[in-house]
């Protein structure tokens, strides 16, 4: 059984490991804006099928439940009306949305769609000479009704000059000389970058998906650093393990010949054996018996 577990175990792996590959080699062998729009109308198509037959609320963040081969990412929607979205603006998870936004073309009601790429933003998209350290993040405004969270047609979304903050939570570790850069990935490819307005934190001014990047020979660099930092650590930790076992042998040895200096000085005993156990043995000297008769006869004479 032990065997054929470890085998299953190999074979799982092996099909993980291609289909992410596969996966890999289809998505980046595509056109970019084919990839946009076939993943924003699948999470979309998503979203509906979750919130279907459900009793739809409006300013209520709905949490869409993802597909097993999309684990990964996580996906939200919520629904507005147009007059609050025009009074309040959005404030939600990642996002934060000024007042005076208005809807292309207008319209009652408006559903934003929540989208975090999480370990799968690397096999959708790729920033040439730039390394990812933030999952892609992207909102899209749809059209909305009172029944449907959402209905899939785009809109577009005017802030009226008004900034788009963006928030990164997760971000991986990167050179403290580094500054990352914010970038969006428009619908046909193309990259812009700008400055962070403070750490982790982007403006924007429309709708899309957004990272954050490094130039990838940094990436490298700090790549390197934490390849010689754990060796380094990992020598140390040796270092002390051997001097460690150095010391408890040296200890060992001296209380071994305390204990001989001792057994010399005490008075020795014969040993003997049973089993496998060493026993010491003290030589016994008693006073031989006498027979009765034997005194008699000596004191009669």
């Amino acid at each position: 059984m032990g065997i054929l577990h470890k085998w299953w175990q190999v074979t799982w792996l092996i099909i993980n490991v291609s289909f992410l590959f596969l996966s890999s080699s289809f998505v980046r062998g595509s056109n970019i804006t084919d990839r946009l729009e076939s993943l924003d109308d699948l999470l979309c198509k998503q979203a509906v099928n979750d919130t279907k037959g459900k009793s739809i609320k409006t300013a209520i963040v709905y949490e869409i439940s993802i597909p097993s081969n999309l684990t990964g990412m996580k996906i939200s929607a919520v629904r507005l009306r147009a007059v609050s979205f025009w009074y309040r603006g959005l404030n939600h998870s990642f996002l934060s949305l000024p007042p005076k936004v208005v809807a292309q073309p207008s319209m009652k009601r408006i559903a934003i769609l929540y989208e975090n790429l999480g370990k799968w933003s690397n096999l959708y998209f790729n920033v040439s000479n730039y390394t990812m350290i933030a999952p892609i993040l992207g909102f899209i405004a749809y059209s909305s009704s009172e029944k449907e969270l959402l209905d899939c047609q785009k809109i577009k979304i005017d802030t009226q000059g008004g900034n788009i903050t963006i928030r990164f939570r997760n971000v991986s570790s990167h050179p403290k000389n580094v500054t990352p850069l914010c970038a969006k990935i428009g619908d046909n490819g193309t990259v812009e970058f700008s400055n962070m307005t403070k750490p982790y934190f982007c403006e924007a001014k429309s709708q899309g998906h957004y990272t954050l990047v490094i130039p990838s020979s940094s990436a490298k660099e700090s790549s390197k650093l934490w390849w010689v930092l754990g060796f380094v650590i990992g020598v140390v930790v040796l270092i002390l393990l051997a001097l460690i076992l150095v010391a408890i042998k040296i200890i060992k040895r001296r209380k071994i010949k305390e204990m001989e200096k001792v057994s010399e000085v005490e008075e020795a005993f014969d040993t003997f054996w049973i089993g496998d156990t060493k026993l010491p043995s003290a030589s016994m000297i008693r006073t031989q018996p006498s027979l009765e008769n034997e005194y008699h006869y000596r004191g009669g004479n």
